[in-house]
């Protein structure tokens, strides 16, 4: 692969363009070896440290894979959605809002994902969505947490509608909500749930795509209202804690002070 010279004043951040056009283009394929340190910092007219400094932003983004030793190098990796599922729950993390915000984006994203899933989904992709409704069916039984089959339902579904961007988005939401869901957890709550999922598997084998989408959104709406009344409650709880007065000192606390002052004198 040959580079191109880049300026100094901005030289990292087009050694990182440079590269990644390479990689988009299919210049340069998964499991490519890049030129070593010295070549390529040849090829663009810059350090090796400049040369270093773009290949830990590649690597950051998950576009190649830098390994030591003899037989190492920088190597262009592999397609990894958690790569993405990752970047989507930074994201949500780092702005700092309401749980209540991603669980309406997940409304509308996993309404349409099960529409497609209908209509796309072939027979072993059903069957996988259905181990999950039958897993889902056995802890209800048997009173275990249902939060994992639950989520793991939802995964199914988009894996099944053939589009890598929705399903890492709503792995995204698995990451996200999957310890409130464990904290929300209730037997009566899981019945309703493992019953909606029953359902739209239903529609799904019947590739009923409009009927799918229509249960998935009165499925995820009944969760949104649950999921604020959960928050709420929750904010309640933490203002009341934060307003309490601090409790009185005990007596052998009271006493301890008295000897530790006397004995000062």
């Amino acid at each position: 692969m040959v580079f191109t010279p880049v300026r100094q004043a901005r030289a990292s951040g087009e050694i990182v363009l440079q590269i990644e056009r390479a990689i988009f283009d299919g210049e340069l394929r998964p499991g490519d070896r890049l030129e070593s340190e010295r070549e390529l910092a040849e090829q663009f007219s810059v350090s090796r440290i400049t040369v270093r400094d773009a290949l830990r932003v590649l690597e950051a983004r998950g576009l190649i894979n830098v390994k030591v030793g003899a037989t190492g190098g920088a190597f262009v990796s592999e397609t990894n959605l958690d790569q993405v599922v990752g970047s989507i729950s930074t994201m949500i993390a780092l702005r700092k809002m309401t749980l209540s915000e991603p669980a309406e984006a997940r409304t509308v994203v996993e309404t349409a994902t099960a529409e497609l899933a209908a209509e796309r989904a072939d027979d072993a992709a059903i069957q996988r969505v259905g181990e999950t409704v039958e897993r889902g069916r056995s802890v209800v039984r048997e009173q275990l947490p249902h939060t994992e089959a639950s989520m793991d339902f939802h995964v199914a579904i988009a894996e099944a509608a053939r589009n890598e961007l929705l399903c890492a988005t709503v792995r995204a939401y698995r990451d996200l909500l999957m310890q409130t869901l464990d904290d929300m957890r209730d037997v009566r709550s899981a019945r309703a749930t493992q019953k909606a999922h029953e359902e739209i598997l239903e529609a799904l084998r019947a590739r009923d795509g409009e009927a799918a989408g229509k249960l998935m959104l009165e499925h995820l709406r009944d969760f949104e209202k649950r999921l604020r009344r959960y928050l709420q409650t929750k904010d309640a709880t933490s203002d009341g804690r934060s307003q309490r007065k601090p409790a009185p000192r005990t007596a052998r606390i009271e006493r301890i002070e008295r000897l530790r002052r006397a004995s000062s004198r």
